[in-house]
């Protein structure tokens, strides 16, 4: 077995972003990828591991080369001692494939799996599922590698790299020169996987960034503009691509991404909607007024005129200028409304949003911004 060292220089800002991005101590960060004969452990081997960790100001990467038949266990525990100090694996879909296939490997070699007890970040599994959100046909790691204008100095595929492992053991073997060509162009391709993973860690900002809780704004609509704005900064790190995207098939709300910055603006609407009370059995319900009162106050309406009121009946209308709510949002203390009782969405009227203090308005706007891409 082989152990190749050496440091990721390059592109030194979007480095630094990923760590930001991933709202984890660099320290405790682990980033890998592995390149195996296969797909199935059972009949396949693992040649080549690659690992980055945050050091001295710069990624260090250590590779794992097994350049003979019989080194796969010398090089399972190589790396399972390395990664003992960190606390969290980071990989694109690794949780498919490569955390699998090598838990069955150290499974087979009677070796403790190095991924027991630690915490790992999918980078595919945590990007939007929408593909429409970033406007690309997959979610591949050279695809979204090109996203982020990352260019690959190898050109092989992980299927190429089986061949290119086989002619490296071949030319070795018979001491062909051209066998050190064939191992620079595999642990340049790991290598490349290693760095584009790095990188993609970036993207982990769109859904799991933090806001700044103090540079939350909002903008009272313009005259004829149908619709507000609400925006804040990151608290740490950027967006590496300027976006912008609709949800709700196409009319809203509309979210931005540039640079430290996200907003969102969300379309305005006139109604009547109804504001639903709770506690439905302390109130009467009005039917010629189609509206509900407080039993403290409706004692004085005649009998004939009023009725207990009913979950369905216990509510008050409102006409004014509305606007959607996220799900997760929670505003208990304000009146949120409703076209029916159980109806999706829940409204807040444009007026009570003025009086939204700055805490609460950062909530509503963290809501959006959690749930915007998902």
């Amino acid at each position: 077995m082989e152990q190749i060292i050496s440091s990721l220089t390059q592109n030194h800002k979007a480095l630094e972003n990923s760590l930001n991005s991933l709202l984890t101590e660099p320290e405790q960060l682990c980033f890998f990828d592995i390149e195996t004969t296969g797909l199935s452990p059972e009949v396949s081997s693992v040649y080549l591991i690659g690992a980055a960790v945050w050091k001295n100001d710069e990624f260090q990467i250590i590779q794992w080369f097994a350049d003979d038949y019989v080194s796969e266990k010398e090089l399972l525990l190589s790396f399972s001692e390395f990664c003992s100090p960190f606390q969290t694996f980071v990989h694109y879909n690794g949780t498919s494939f490569d955390i699998p296939y090598l838990e069955k490997k150290y499974n087979a070699h009677k070796l403790n799996s190095p991924f027991r007890d630690k915490k790992s970040i999918d980078l595919f599994r945590s990007l939007p599922k929408n593909k429409s959100f970033f406007s690309v046909p997959n979610r591949k790691l050279a695809t979204m590698e090109k996203l982020l204008s990352f260019s690959r100095t190898d050109t092989f595929s992980g299927r190429d790299c089986i061949r290119l492992y086989t002619e490296f053991m071949h030319k070795k073997y018979f001491r062909d020169p051209l066998a050190n060509e064939r191992r620079k162009q595999l642990l340049r391709h790991n290598y490349d996987d290693i760095q584009g993973t790095i990188l993609c860690a970036q993207l982990f900002s769109y859904r799991y960034g933090i806001l700044d809780p103090f540079s939350v704004e909002w903008k009272f609509p313009l005259e004829n503009q149908s619709f507000i704005q609400i925006k804040g900064h990151l608290s740490r790190g950027y967006f590496p691509l300027a976006l912008t995207y609709t949800g709700q098939n196409g009319i809203g709300p509309y979210y931005n991404y540039g640079e430290n910055c996200f907003s969102v603006q969300i379309p305005l609407f006139s109604s009547t909607l109804r504001h639903y009370f709770k506690d439905y059995k302390n109130y009467f319900y009005l039917p010629e007024e189609d509206t509900a009162i407080h039993k403290s106050v409706g004692t004085y309406v005649d009998r004939d005129y009023r009725r207990q009121a009913t979950a369905d009946t216990c509510y008050v209308k409102k006409s004014g200028t509305f606007f959607a709510l996220p799900d997760s949002f929670a505003a208990d203390e304000v009146p949120l409304f409703r076209e029916t009782r159980k109806s999706r969405p829940v409204f807040m009227d444009i007026d009570t949003l003025s009086t939204l203090p700055q805490n609460r308005l950062f909530k509503l706007l963290d809501a959006y911004f959690h749930t915007a891409p998902a």
